[in-house]
């Protein structure tokens, strides 16, 4: 069989030199007939025949299901391998932008930048502000500044 030639065609000439041995009284076995199959096909079809020799009802197979298979594989996979697709062609449209439209664009990209990096680095968002995050209506920790009193006061004097 040729790189380019199809399966079923294959078959044809194949059937013919079966039933003409036959004809002339020196048929083909089955296990032959596989055989024959199985080496005469090209490469792309060399993973299909791996399978199904690998299968473990192979030596029970008839040809007519070795060819069956074989013919479906051809018809499902190979014209979709030797074919490329073809491309279609797209539009190219020009993006235009308004100076406003750009630099109202420009300060979110800052903004998300500045965000994006404050949360890599840790920086937690203060609540008021207290140096930690403390509300301003409670206490402080500190004592409220009293100046001393002088020690002729405490006397009594």
């Amino acid at each position: 069989m040729g790189e380019d030639e199809c399966f079923n065609d294959f078959k044809i000439k194949l059937m013919d030199i079966v039933n003409q041995s036959h004809q002339l009284g020196d048929p083909y076995s089955d296990r032959r007939v596989k055989q024959k199959i199985m080496r005469s096909l090209p490469d792309r079809f060399e993973s299909k025949v791996t399978a199904i020799e690998e299968n473990s009802g192979y030596m029970d197979m008839k040809p007519s299901e070795v060819i069956g298979r074989l013919l479906a594989y051809e018809s499902r996979k190979v014209p979709s391998t030797t074919t490329p697709p073809k491309k279609s062609k797209g539009i190219a449209l020009k993006a235009s932008k308004d100076a406003k439209e750009a630099k109202h664009e420009s300060d979110e990209d800052l903004a998300l930048f500045v965000k994006r990096f404050n949360k890599v680095m840790g920086f937690k968002k203060k609540k008021g502000f207290g140096s930690r995050g403390q509300d301003l209506k409670k206490k402080s920790s500190f004592k409220k500044f009293e100046p001393r009193q002088e020690r002729t006061e405490r006397k009594g004097v």
